[in-house]
């Protein structure tokens, strides 16, 4: 895969979280997606409700990429994710509290598409932001 249709599969990704409209995954995700969290249903389905739980728990919520790296099959892309939670992410009950955060996600590509993806995400900084630890 070369960076201009890795750029275009991101733009995709990006605007499902960021317009809260799970449909642009269609353009970006393989039919049979795998999401590294098994509680995840397989497929574009587990993922559209993973952005419609995200979506409908953090206000003003908002993803940007800050680096892309593509080598081969996969696609490494840095990211920045924030908002105001309203209501509860990872068992936080909501708190109103604004929040930024890193999270690094690693997509294989198989057909031209994400097939699959594995994140690491700030959770600690996540945790602390939100009041669910202390600073």
């Amino acid at each position: 895969m070369d960076r201009e249709a890795a750029l275009h599969l991101m733009e995709h990704f990006l605007a499902a979280y960021n317009e809260g409209n799970p449909k642009h995954l269609d353009r970006c995700l393989h039919p049979d997606y795998r999401h590294p969290n098994p509680a995840v249903e397989r497929g574009i389905e587990g993922m559209r409700g993973a952005v419609r739980r995200w979506a409908a728990s953090v206000e003003d919520l908002r993803l940007t990429l800050d680096d892309l790296v593509v080598e081969g099959d996969k696609v490494v892309a840095r990211m920045t994710f924030s908002g105001r939670q309203v209501g509860t992410i990872l068992d936080i009950p909501p708190s109103g509290k604004h929040f930024s955060v890193g999270l690094i996600d690693i997509f294989l590509v198989e057909d031209g598409l994400f097939a699959q993806h594995w994140d690491e995400m700030d959770l600690l900084g996540l945790h602390r932001q939100l009041g669910a630890l202390p600073a």
